[in-house]
């Protein structure tokens, strides 16, 4: 399994996928962080800059929405082998397929929680320099990553699993990729609209429990959630299970 790693991770560092998302990731994290200080309201005159610890906790994890880049990177993960028709090469060095999306699994989990560590990284320069400028305290937002970054680092790699789940049902990558957006930006927000119990059992709901940012749901609802260990499992639970019929149907599929 270790050589098999090494393999994709070697893949991976020859493509320009990774890179392309690390920049895509810095401009929105980026463009997140101005969302952050310009919409948001701290409080009476003058308290224009996040003070309260919740409000330094969402601003250190403003590149949170990420995770859907971090979703994209690992259905790419496994379609890009399909679309560039590597897949009968890769089966001809690891000839079982549950070893293979295995590896692309752990593969993932590594890349995903690299691109949470980024996204941290770019908050707590970008965000920690205007507070600063702002007459804000940047220690008191250093003081927030022990509590922000273990969540945060653990959405993205799950989400990153469960991207290489649905790209290895799915094979087809831009079909892939648009299902994806297609759930969490589109369907999921009509689901949880119908029926608001529903959020904490779909990913995004499970995601926010995970990684403990915020209890509110948008337009001032009060959705309860999941505990962070409780919802870091349900995530676990949905990408091994989407990776787990994946691993079935590659099995079976014949690839020509």
């Amino acid at each position: 399994m270790i050589a098999v790693i090494r393999s994709e991770l070697l893949k991976i560092r020859t493509t320009a996928v990774p890179w392309v998302l690390a920049g895509i990731a810095v401009l929105i994290n980026g463009l997140l962080i101005l969302v952050i200080y310009l919409s948001q309201n701290y409080g009476g005159p003058g308290d224009d800059v996040p003070h309260t610890t919740q409000q330094l906790r969402n601003l250190l994890g403003s590149g949170f929405q990420g995770y859907l880049l971090a979703l994209i990177l690992g259905v790419l993960l496994i379609t890009i082998e399909f679309r560039h028709k590597t897949v009968t090469t890769s089966f001809l060095v690891t000839p079982r397929r549950p070893a293979f999306v295995a590896g692309k699994l752990i593969t993932a989990a590594i890349l995903g929680a690299l691109l949470g560590v980024l996204m941290l990284i770019v908050a707590l320069v970008g965000g920690g320099l205007t507070l600063t400028a702002r007459g804000g305290s940047f220690t008191g937002l250093v003081h927030q990553i022990p509590a922000v970054a273990p969540g945060f680092i653990l959405v993205f790699a799950l989400f990153s699993i469960l991207g290489v789940g649905i790209g290895s049902i799915l094979t087809n990558q831009v079909a892939a990729i648009m299902v994806s957006l297609g759930w969490f930006i589109i369907l999921e927000a009509i689901l949880v609209g119908l029926v608001h119990g529903a959020f904490k059992w779909v990913p995004t709901g499970a995601a926010d429990a995970a990684s403990n940012l915020t209890r509110n749901g948008g337009n001032g609802i009060h959705l309860t959630l999941f505990s962070w260990w409780q919802g870091g499992l349900l995530m676990l639970v949905y990408g091994l299970v989407f990776a787990g019929i994946g691993s079935i149907l590659l099995t079976s599929r014949d690839i020509t």
